[in-house]
């Protein structure tokens, strides 16, 4: 039987949803402030697996 879940070592390019079940080990945003730049989410995730 199949999990409901993706799990996140499994997620290629290309594909357009997944579901996933995460728990986040860390969060971070970086050029938040600076207008000037493009801002970004870094997220490190883990698996249940």
């Amino acid at each position: 039987m199949d999990s409901v879940f993706d799990l996140v070592s499994d997620l290629q390019p290309g594909r357009e949803a997944w579901r996933i079940k995460e728990g986040c080990e860390d969060l971070g945003c970086s050029n938040f402030l600076n207008q000037d730049q493009t801002n970004s989410v870094q997220m490190v995730l883990n698996d249940e697996k």
